[in-house]
């Protein structure tokens, strides 16, 4: 077979802040790349929406985009089309498709009475949601926040035809199939995890009826075809497999190889997300569980939903941007002179599962500066990594040696050398290209019969990566580290009574 007769994919990643699309060849090398932006709306405090519209415009500018990119003749050899998106994040829509209302988005935190109440409920089988769904009562499962619906807007959710995730709405669009992967319908809290089908208790829990639901299929089959006016569109000489994808966080962490031992993913980013891969289903409050890379496997991922978010708040809040405070961060002493960050920002996600804890910042003296507060947010983000790892590990029985770092973070030098001093683990800075689009290659390419697409695509996402080791540092994090663990279950009660005065 000549090279050019090889079959190029299309992955695209629709998150929340944009869709982009890339072209890949069979060793999963990117050789086209479109853009789109998305536009989140914030009607209330806690509200994030989004027009749900948006989302099938933007892929498709964006796989216009690309496919632009590309030479005429190289088109046609596009065989195959992936999804990968943001998670947790629906729509509900009428009989034609179209929204109702607008999306309800994974950020969104307007459900706290939901979370309390539906989150401390046993199931009329003696579960709880969390055993059942493998998702800690939180702000992000889109279970708590269709209990919201429920409770405020009841006609609009019974009246809907379908609920769908970011995955059924495109394809129900671009195929005219209303369908998604398990692996991505998992995040909306509404499956029984284990047993790998929507739970008829956990659907009814919050109004909704079986089937306004999507069909599941696994992941890597097919969901349909793209209609032929689609693919015309998009400059394609005519209709291809829409292959169903994964979420973006299992999608990241399945191009960065965390089915090898000892391996997990860190997302450095506006949050943090961590996760590794278990054969076996395992619920605790030390991670959240999720549908896996494969069918009867399982992602066991800790959360905090302010990383990069605070240390960009801080630089605001002091009047620098980022470089500035880290270059002037860099030349502070580790442990900041005895100055501690509880990051809670966007309150506490893994282990404590608290709406209500705030950020806290504990050891000021007349010696610190804003340099020293900056140095101690990255400290204090690295110190509830290094707690969710140590309880991961505690949980499932598995060391974590390696940690794959991507996100905008994670290219920091000093946060990742920070996060390898205080965790006391190896942190390999990964590429800096789109991770998450590059699972939903090896879907694609696994669909066409391409051999060895994880190995190809886990080789490009690590090539030229470079491996940061802990040093002299790890010593003094260690003690501080002592002291950091007790600052939550010390601020929790002060946490609860603040959210009553106010």
């Amino acid at each position: 077979m000549s090279e050019n007769s090889h079959p190029l994919v299309i992955a695209v990643d629709c998150s929340t802040s944009a869709a982009k699309a890339v072209v890949a060849d069979e060793t999963g090398r990117v050789i086209a790349a479109g853009h789109a932006g998305l536009r989140t709306h914030q009607p209330q405090a806690g509200f994030h929406e989004q027009d749900a519209t948006a989302w099938l415009q933007a892929t498709t500018d964006a796989v216009s985009g690309a496919v632009a990119a590309l030479p005429t003749a190289e088109r046609a050899r596009i065989a195959a089309l992936s999804i990968t998106h943001q998670r947790e994040s629906f729509v509900l829509l009428d009989e034609a498709g179209a929204p109702m209302r607008p999306a309800v988005l994974w950020v969104d935190s307007r459900a706290h009475a939901e979370i309390a109440a539906l989150g401390a409920q046993r199931l009329p089988d003696g579960r709880t949601v969390h055993e059942t769904s493998g998702k800690p009562p939180d702000t992000t499962p889109a279970i708590y926040k269709i209990a919201w619906l429920n409770a405020h807007e009841p006609e609009t959710l019974h009246a809907a035809a379908h609920i769908a995730d970011v995955q059924a709405y495109l394809s129900l669009h671009l195929t005219g199939n209303l369908a998604t992967s398990f692996a991505s319908a998992d995040t909306l809290g509404l499956s029984d995890l284990e047993r790998e089908e929507w739970s008829p208790d956990l659907v009814a829990a919050v109004g909704l009826r079986l089937d306004q639901l999507p069909t599941m299929v696994a992941g890597g089959e097919s969901l349909g075809m793209v209609r032929d006016d689609i693919a015309r569109q998009w400059g394609l000489p005519g209709p291809i497999p829409l292959v169903a994808g994964i979420g973006d966080g299992q999608s990241a962490g399945l191009a960065l190889g965390i089915t090898e031992p000892g391996v997990a993913y860190l997302n450095l980013g506006t949050s943090m997300v961590c996760g590794l891969s278990s054969d076996t289903y395992l619920t605790s409050p030390a991670f959240r569980t999720l549908a896996g890379v494969r069918q009867g496997t399982y992602v066991l991922e800790t959360v905090l939903n302010a990383a990069a978010y605070v240390a960009n708040w801080t630089a605001e809040f002091v009047g620098s941007d980022v470089h500035e405070m880290e270059t002037a961060a860099a030349d502070i002493p580790a442990g900041a002179e005895g100055l501690l960050v509880l990051p809670y920002w966007n309150a506490a996600q893994t282990p404590y599962w608290d709406p209500l804890a705030r950020g806290a910042v504990v050891g000021w003296h007349g010696r610190h500066t804003p340099a020293h507060l900056y140095r101690a947010v990255l400290e204090g983000v690295a110190f509830e990594l290094r707690l969710q790892l140590d309880l991961l590990e505690q949980a499932t029985g598995s060391s974590i040696t390696e940690l794959r770092a991507v996100g905008g973070g994670a290219r920091s030098e000093l946060w990742a050398q920070i996060v390898a001093d205080v965790t006391g683990r190896e942190v390999r800075v990964c590429s800096a290209g789109e991770i998450s689009a590059a699972g939903a290659i090896v879907g694609a390419l696994e669909y066409l019969g391409v051999g060895d697409a994880v190995a190809h695509c886990v080789a490009t996402a690590t090539e030229g990566s470079r491996l940061i080791e802990p040093g002299p540092a790890t010593t003094e994090y260690g003690r501080l580290f002592d002291v950091y663990r007790g600052l939550y279950p010390a601020l929790r009660e002060t946490f609860q009574r603040l959210e009553s005065a106010g």
